[in-house]
């Protein structure tokens, strides 16, 4: 990944443009062989995400293996970073501001983490690498869809014993509890203890102590925690394995210690 600079002062200044969707940007440079191929379908981009004290706290090289791709916008529902970097061209380097709070609900799908509770805004430095075709996209993709299936063989067994452990909502059952009633309805308290690992046995994360919420409510726990939850009664214990797209996608975590495309294992307590 290319090493640019600092790109802004803390606050916007004139010397970049707004955009009434709602982002910041300043073109850092371009080529001019590139100005023929605005029009792309997919585009693979080199980026970083930093606070305004130049702190990097993402990059796609290191956690994508530089295999970042952005779809161009289309929809006025777009990230606000896809809609930026369909503006430009190929090896067209580009700085854009975007809110913090916007950011991390489009990005990552989460809170404000502490280390940018005091920036207006993220900075986003990225430069078109690649404008591969549709073919040449999905054949990336697959790639990755195919590691991930292999890693789930390798965990349970075989390809027939992944397909006897998949529940209908999409995660793996490695010990299922019965399934008497009560179960956990939405809206109900739940207490709830859990810890998360890598198929190889690494321990990611456990439940703070006293964790307990509100049953449906949105964000409180992964996807696939949710959807198991509803599974289950309180008193029970489970372990489950969650593919990515239950998890954390195919972008990974936004602190970087869950690659792309990575399934995860769980032990859950729900508590009387």
């Amino acid at each position: 990944m290319c090493c640019i600079n600092s790109c802004g002062p803390r606050k916007p200044h004139a010397e970049f443009k707004k955009e009434d969707a709602g982002y910041y940007y300043k073109i850092l440079s371009f080529d001019e062989k590139g100005l023929n191929k605005t029009r792309w379908a997919v585009a693979r981009i080199s980026v970083s995400f930093s606070t305004l004290s130049d702190s990097v706290f993402w990059d796609s090289y290191n956690n994508l293996s530089d295999q970042y791709f952005v779809k161009r916008s289309i929809s006025v529902h777009d990230r606000l970073l896809d809609k930026c970097v369909s503006r430009f061209a190929l090896h067209d380097s580009v700085c854009t501001l975007i809110n913090t709070k916007t950011f991390f609900t489009q990005q990552f799908n989460s809170p404000v983490p502490f280390f940018c509770r005091n920036d207006s805004v993220v900075k986003v430095l990225f430069k078109i690498v690649e404008l591969p075709n549709e073919i040449e996209y999905l054949k990336v993709r697959t790639d990755y869809e195919m590691r991930e299936t292999g890693r789930l063989i390798a965990f349970f067994g075989s390809r027939e014993n992944v397909q006897e452990a998949r529940d209908s909502l999409g995660f793996y059952w490695v010990n299922r509890p019965d399934s008497a009633s009560p179960l956990i309805m939405p809206g109900d308290m739940v207490k709830l203890s859990y810890k998360g690992y890598f198929l190889n046995g690494r321990l990611l994360e456990q439940s703070p102590t006293g964790f307990e919420f509100v049953y449906g409510t949105p964000d409180q726990v992964l996807k696939g925690i949710n959807y198991v939850i509803g599974r289950l009664k309180a008193g029970q214990n489970a372990k489950i394995v969650l593919p990515s797209r239950l998890a954390f996608g195919d972008k990974g975590s936004s602190d970087g210690s869950v690659p792309p495309f990575t399934p995860l294992l769980y032990e859950i307590t729900t508590k009387e």
